[in-house]
């Protein structure tokens, strides 16, 4: 949504202010966002496929659940109401710390989060349209083998990347 106020901050991931997101530069500004990586029961992750309206990547393979910190959220209230809003459910997070990712329209400062969905347990997902086309779900390795194929978003596959390698450990004084 064009009218939402997000979470600026420099670049050690200090609070320096907020900004419409349609004001954001892009590339230039740094931001907070949240990553969800949402196994299933049988270890693979849901991969979602992106709406084709979105303005960042659009039609492209998201590999975590996710988005920006809005102004004066946490990063884990950030993450589960993007859970609740791209998935419809809600189940337990674990914190995986934060990274740092930039490519050409994106510098962002994200903290990753995992969790584990059974569908008997959280209900059947229901995808928000306007930001999901479709999930699937994909291993690890599919993923990793086809990342030079298929549309991956850049920052999600970074992120897969820092839990696969475990470059990330939460720490004590990572803001929540």
């Amino acid at each position: 949504m064009n009218d939402e106020i997000i979470t600026l901050v420099n670049e050690k991931n200090d609070v320096i202010g907020t900004v419409a997101r349609n004001k954001m530069r892009f590339g230039i500004d740094y931001h907070r966002a949240t990553y969800i990586l949402v196994f299933t029961e049988d270890q693979k992750l849901i991969v979602q496929k992106r709406s084709a309206s979105k303005s960042f990547c659009p039609s492209y393979y998201g590999i975590a659940t996710g988005g920006v910190v809005a102004a004066g959220e946490s990063y884990l209230l950030s993450a589960q109401r993007e859970l609740e809003e791209e998935l419809g459910i809600t189940p337990p997070l674990t914190c995986h710390g934060l990274f740092y990712t930039q490519g050409e329209s994106y510098r962002i400062w994200g903290k990753l989060y995992s969790c584990h969905y059974n569908e008997a347990e959280h209900g059947p997902l229901t995808l928000q349209s306007s930001e999901v086309e479709s999930v699937s779900s994909m291993s690890i390795d599919d993923i990793l083998t086809q990342q030079h194929s298929k549309p991956f978003t850049p920052d999600t596959l970074d992120a897969l990347c820092h839990y696969v390698e475990k470059r990330i450990h939460p720490k004590p004084n990572d803001p929540i």
